[in-house]
């Protein structure tokens, strides 16, 4: 793990906080909805239509484009892509056209659902997603489940694990405020105490400050760590932690260019891919072509190939196309 994803001097707080709430440009869904509709009617399916519209509109505009179709059809854009399409394909055109509040709320859902937990699903979503994100998140949450999403956290998991969760899932994370270098000191001194410095841990003083710092500030005291510890924060936890909670503070603590990154790799990496990992986050990042770009930056650096590149090559027909006209859209434009 390198500080601030190892490409740029400063951390990117735009990877970071929540972007202010802008009112969304005047957007006529209509003709969409009609070209949508038209492509995917009657007997076979004119993909090229299908996938352009879904690869070049943003997730707002797709919301629009939604209602216009329910609106003029009476059934709903999701019914008639699930009767039109298949696999992957159609797996990624739900995931892009749905509400990215509801998105992750299902995300959380499937975690947590049934016997077993996803953890590596649960602490992706929560422990990446920026405060705006999580209140949209549980909110939607309630909305479709009738329950508290911090309730069915709770009730799935335990210890530690659970308090670092639920302390992230509060969505009261610093954002906006700059760098601070003599509090990572503080902070790093802390960590060492609570952890290596001493027999035993204590696991309260790695839960307050992995979520009460801000995510630009955390990468900070992994180098001020390193000048006491003569390692990475994540080294230190490595010893002195295991299990989920030590998978979910390394999440914390990795760079969020350089999660993403990593994730897409893995997803696509040796022979097979994992279409549900690269859908889940491919699908998330279309939602800001900032951090898109910032992944794809640190993608190349660290693999030599662009990731609509890799994509393409470890995906084919349609899903194909449209998984890599939708990066290039989003990285591009």
């Amino acid at each position: 793990m390198t500080p601030y994803g190892g490409t740029t001097a400063q951390p990117n707080f735009a990877l970071y906080i929540s972007p202010p709430v802008q009112s969304i440009p005047p957007f006529n869904g209509e003709p969409d909805a009609e070209a949508l509709y038209k492509s995917m009617k009657g007997i076979g399916t004119n993909d090229a239509v299908l996938s352009n519209i879904i690869a070049t509109r943003t997730r707002d505009q797709l919301q629009v484009i939604k209602r216009c179709f329910q609106q003029k059809y009476g059934k709903s854009l999701e019914s008639f892509v699930k009767g039109d399409t298949s696999g992957g394909y159609q797996d990624l055109i739900l995931s892009l056209i749905e509400a990215r509040d509801e998105m992750d709320a299902h995300l959380v859902k499937n975690a947590v659902k049934g016997l077993g937990t996803n953890d590596g699903q649960l602490i992706e979503v929560i422990c990446t997603r920026n405060n705006m994100e999580l209140k949209l998140m549980k909110e939607a949450y309630l909305r479709l489940y009738g329950v508290e999403a911090a309730k069915d956290v709770s009730g799935d998991t335990s210890g530690d694990y659970k308090n670092l969760l639920l302390a992230v899932l509060r969505g009261d994370r610093p954002e906006s405020q700059p760098v601070n270098i003599e509090q990572a000191k503080q902070d790093a001194q802390r960590l060492y105490s609570a952890g290596e410095g001493r027999m035993g841990t204590d696991e309260k003083t790695f839960i307050e400050i992995l979520t009460q710092r801000s995510l630009p500030q955390l990468h900070l005291i992994n180098q001020c760590y390193g000048t006491i510890a003569r390692h990475s924060l994540e080294s230190g936890i490595s010893k002195e932690t295991s299990g989920n909670f030590l998978k979910a503070m390394k999440v914390l603590l990795t760079p969020k260019d350089e999660y993403f990154a990593t994730r897409i790799h893995e997803a696509i990496a040796g022979s097979g891919t994992d279409d549900k990992k690269l859908i889940r986050n491919i699908s998330y990042l279309s939602n800001n072509r900032e951090v898109f770009r910032a992944v794809n930056a640190y993608y190349m650096h660290y693999y030599k190939h662009n990731i609509a590149n890799d994509v393409g090559g470890d995906t084919s027909g349609w899903y194909k196309k449209l998984a890599t006209a939708m990066i290039g859209n989003r990285i591009n434009f």
